[in-house]
């Protein structure tokens, strides 16, 4: 009984510590080292910072975990901070999909801190539970951060919405749209599909050689799983698309080049009005929940000292203990709800010049790549074909960063 009561104070000691942004952990995550005046904060580490920087640089691009981490072998970047001894350095250099997939997903590089990952079943089980990440508890601007909080939810969304690649589909063409096109119907991702084999490689009207592109289109991943009962096929070409998208970005680049602050103007009034709030309100509130969840932690030293004296069963403290539990945790996830929607108020005028800023860099573009694509574009919604007047007509809607849809397209 003494030896479960010291484990379970060295358990609250601990998770009151991580609470309060301190680096609990052994190895620091690499990239950040321990702040020689303070061994609970981070700061970043000169050598291995730069390393984090890349991979993050390579993610927003869109480049995929694997193909990050082949990059970085290829570069021989070190995976440790410290070279073994042996002659063979293959494992000093040996980068996986996981390590990168660990590395985009920690909340530490954007200066927050993440309490825990895990949770022991019992004081004696050495067993623990894998805390699923929607349940993360993470306390922001606890320590030095490598990457800006913009930059880390952007790279999340990148990899939230990158769909698994389908099998059997050998195609030349290179998807350039993966993980950005969607079916604007049933909301699930575009697949590309190539012409069968056996056709002709020349366009039959100018008898020019074709490209992979032009052989390449787009159909709902619904409609090809389960039929036209489900969905429609939503078909577009991928050169259409192509050409579309391109244009599209040209002619916004040139209208913010042209007059910034016009554009502005019509970004503006374009954003959904999602984050307006009453600031005071959501102030009060915070500090509401705020001073509730410390008066929460004094009544849980209290319990114990009665506990310890008899004055409450066990049974009696567990059941309070767990009630107090369940409130402090909702208690902390709308804490966390309107923190994030007040930064969401305060950055909306900063999310439209940042993208003001990335547009311009195109002006001059002549072709896309995935690195403008992933920059630029949150994701692309195809309708399905429709006849107006006798004409086959199609709706393309692009959703970029930042901003969200700005004009209706039509293909």
């Amino acid at each position: 009984m003494y030896s479960r009561d010291i484990s379970k104070k060295v358990l609250a000691g601990r998770m009151t510590r991580s609470r309060q942004g301190k680096f609990c952990g052994g190895q620091p995550p690499l990239g950040l080292m321990r702040d020689p005046e303070d061994k609970g904060h981070l700061i970043r580490d000169p050598e291995t910072a730069p390393v984090i920087r890349k991979i993050y640089d390579m993610a927003l691009d869109g480049w995929g975990c694997m193909r990050i981490a082949k990059q970085l072998m290829d570069d021989k970047v070190p995976i440790t901070r410290v070279k073994s001894n042996t002659e063979c350095d293959v494992n000093y250099y040996s980068w996986g999909s996981a390590r990168i997939s660990h590395i985009l997903r920690n909340p530490f590089y954007k200066s927050a801190h993440l309490v825990c990952r895990t949770h022991q079943k019992g004081i004696r089980s050495n067993t623990y539970d894998i805390i699923p990440r929607e349940d993360w508890e993470i306390i922001e601007d606890c320590h030095e951060a490598i990457i800006s909080p913009e930059e880390w939810e952007q790279v999340q969304e990148i990899i939230d919405r990158r769909p698994t690649i389908m099998k059997g589909n050998s195609c030349p063409f290179y998807n350039l749209f993966h993980g950005i096109i969607y079916c604007a119907t049933c909301g699930k991702s575009m697949q590309v599909r190539y012409e069968k084999v056996g056709r002709t490689g020349k366009n039959r009207f100018t008898g020019e050689q074709r490209e992979p592109i032009d052989k390449a289109y787009y159909i709902c991943q619904t409609y090809n799983r389960l039929g036209k009962n489900a969905c429609t096929s939503h078909k577009i070409e991928a050169r259409d698309l192509y050409n579309l998208v391109l244009k599209d970005i040209q002619e916004l680049a040139k209208t913010a080049l042209k007059d910034a602050d016009a554009f502005y103007q019509r970004l503006s009034s374009r954003m959904e009005r999602r984050y307006l709030l009453d600031a005071s309100q959501t102030q009060k509130e915070c500090q509401r929940l705020e001073s509730r969840n410390r008066e929460i932690d004094e009544m849980f030293l209290s319990l114990y000292t009665d506990k310890a004296k008899g004055i409450l069963t066990e049974q009696r403290f567990m059941k309070l203990t767990a009630t107090l539990e369940q409130e402090q945790e909702a208690n902390q996830k709308r804490l966390q709800d309107l923190l994030l929607m007040m930064r969401h108020s305060d950055e909306q005028e900063n999310e439209v010049r940042t993208f003001i800023k990335e547009i311009r860099r195109y002006a001059a573009i002549e072709e896309l790549d995935e690195a403008v694509l992933n920059r630029l574009i949150s994701k692309i919604l195809v309708g399905e074909v429709k006849k107006i007047d006798g004409q086959k007509v199609q709706e393309v809607r692009i959703v970029y960063n930042f901003v969200g849809e700005i004009p209706e397209i039509t293909a």
